[in-house]
């Protein structure tokens, strides 16, 4: 009986150490919204993970446009984050926030609104960055 106790002890400990590894990641729960208050657009997505695409949304002034989001450089796989944009047309900059607590400065070209080219770098020095695609 007592080695029963002593196993399912050592389990709760094991099971715990493993989900604060996953919390630890940042690949829980939604980004925090970017904080920008002239921002025309804002959108976010989910941590990619090795995901080679996802759907995403981009809302400008209130209209919500739909997109598959493909990673080129995304320093942080396991992390949500959320952007802004300045503007909502041709190119310019923004902002964008990650769930693990980097955030920084990124700038987009959108002169082709169905092809956006979209480059972060957060305050760690790593680059995130994604083309959004209308499909």
């Amino acid at each position: 009986m007592a080695r029963m106790s002593i196993a399912a002890s050592l389990m709760g400990v094991v099971a715990a150490a493993l989900l604060g590894g996953c919390a630890s990641q940042g690949n829980t729960g939604t980004a925090p919204q970017a904080a920008s208050p002239t921002a025309a657009c804002s959108g976010s997505f989910r941590a990619f993970g090795e995901a080679p695409s996802q759907d995403v949304s981009l809302t400008c002034f209130g209209t919500e446009r739909l997109y598959v989001a493909y990673p080129e450089s995304i320093a942080h796989r396991y992390s949500p984050c959320s952007y802004t944009f300045d503007s909502a047309s041709g190119t310019g900059s923004g902002r964008m926030t990650c769930s693990n607590g980097r955030s920084g400065p990124l700038s987009y070209d959108m002169t082709d609104p169905a092809n956006i080219k979209v480059s972060a770098t957060l305050d760690d020095g790593r680059e995130m960055a994604f083309s959004l695609r209308q499909e």
